[in-house]
């Protein structure tokens, strides 16, 4: 017990050495940062603030970090749709569909007709469907699926950035952002999978979610297992089901989720940060992160306190595109419902409380996940060197799966969280992977 509890201080320890090892470089990193000619500091933080994201937002220097995914997919000559998808219970969440590769010229009707098979792409944490677009073009997962003969689908969780309408509520009240990712994959994904499936008139898809989109998968199948139906596979890219053995910083701030959410509720009137205050830190860090010096010394290191150290991976002239897409916004009780797991290690529904669990489940804790109900086959893959999801935690999860078909880490021992989008190396040691795994189930 003493030596758990010794080992236990010396995380926390360099823990906090860590953060303030990446405090000081951003101090060192803003003093030396070079600031647009036009800003002029009025010597008060706040005022400075608002007038460098004004700035920013006017001479931003990467033009990519300015599209939206539909822009960027058609700027590397690709076809887009958007498709607008209504849950049962009325948000209205936007899809993009790549349905072709880059160098056919298909007509509508023939895109109907050649009835490609279809993979669905499901974003994580903080995210939308441009986390599928944060690496050079010839290295990104859906246009190298587009090009292989697949019809790409990109979901879109509600309340990101291209998921922020409802039918009745406004992103300004409160009661829209009642959600986490239970509501995702009890609602969000089932629509998008019914509707995929009713446009292409396909019965099945392939299914390929990363870190809380696999999530968001499992609680689907706990929920609805009748959706076992309509996927024929499932590839999770580092699968998040067990992450109480998490690395990451995270892991020191769980057991306090309950008081950070109140805390963020009362910013955001329960969206995860109020949108102007996301717009200043888009900004301001896609224009530092714009400098190679600063993105190499600070914006990786900000990362690696999540994800896992690997900057020989990290594609550092990518981090504008990054930073200026995520975080993308979503409710404050999808972030307490991870913290919930980090500090539990029990995959379960959202704990309300002693008294709203009565009401709601009508028993003290909230209920388990059913692994169990997810039939379908299912690979899993992820990285040695991630500090989110551990090799312990996937073993766990591997174990209560009842149809494991593909289960291993990347074969690079650095590889962490985030090189699934930022991986100089994604062409050759994760996209032919999943290709095989994908074309193998389709035949």
């Amino acid at each position: 017990m003493g030596h758990k509890i010794e080992s236990d201080s010396s995380v926390i320890r360099l823990s906090l050495l860590a953060t303030r090892v990446v405090i000081l470089f951003n101090v060192v990193g803003l003093a030396s940062a070079q600031l647009p000619s036009e800003f002029q500091s009025s010597k008060d933080p706040v005022t400075d603030i608002f007038s460098l994201a004004q700035i920013l937002k006017r001479s931003n220097e990467n033009p990519g970090s300015q599209l939206t995914t539909p822009m960027l997919i058609k700027k590397y000559g690709y076809p887009v749709e958007s498709h607008k998808v209504v849950t049962s219970d009325h948000y209205v969440l936007t899809m993009h569909r790549i349905p072709h590769g880059k160098n056919e010229f298909l007509s509508e009707n023939e895109i109907e007709q050649k009835k490609r098979p279809v993979v669905f792409l499901q974003h994580g944490l903080f995210a939308s469907s441009f986390e599928w677009m944060m690496n050079l073009p010839e290295k990104l997962l859906a246009l190298k699926l587009a090009d292989s003969g697949w019809d790409v689908w990109l979901g879109n969780a509600r309340g990101n950035a291209y998921s922020r309408q409802h039918l009745t509520l406004s992103p300004s009240e409160r009661k829209f952002w009642e959600f986490s990712f239970h509501e995702m994959g009890d609602k969000d994904i089932p629509a998008e999978i019914e509707y995929v499936l009713n446009k292409t008139g396909h019965k099945k898809l392939k299914y390929v979610g990363f870190s809380m989109g696999t999530t968001m998968f499992w609680s689907m199948m706990s929920l609805h297992p009748e959706m076992n139906e309509k996927v024929s596979l499932m590839v999770a890219l580092a699968p998040v089901v067990y992450i109480n053995n998490m690395m990451g910083f995270p892991r020191f701030l769980a057991p306090f989720h309950r008081l950070i959410k109140y805390l963020l509720d009362v910013i955001g009137n329960g969206e995860f940060l109020p949108p102007w205050l996301l717009r200043i830190y888009n900004g301001i860090g896609t224009k530092l992160c714009s400098n190679t010096w600063i993105a190499e010394s600070i914006c990786a290191n900000i990362n690696f306190l999540y994800s896992g150290w690997d900057l020989p991976q990290t594609q550092i002239n990518q981090l504008p595109l990054f930073y200026s897409h995520t975080p993308s916004p979503t409710a404050t009780r999808t972030l307490a419902h991870i913290a919930q797991l980090i500090h539990t290690g029990v995959f379960s529904e959202y704990d309300f409380g002693y008294r709203e669990n009565i009401m709601r489940y009508g028993k003290s804790v909230p209920p388990k996940y059913n692994l169990k109900n997810t039939t379908v086959p299912v690979a899993l893959l992820w990285g040695p060197n991630d500090a989110v999801v551990s090799a312990i935690d996937v073993k766990r999860l591997a174990s209560e799966l009842p149809n494991l078909v593909f289960n291993s880490p990347v074969e690079y021992p650095l590889w962490g969280h985030f090189t699934f989008h930022l991986g100089k190396d994604t062409d050759a040691l994760v996209n032919p992977v999943i290709l095989n795994l994908l074309s193998t189930f389709d035949k």
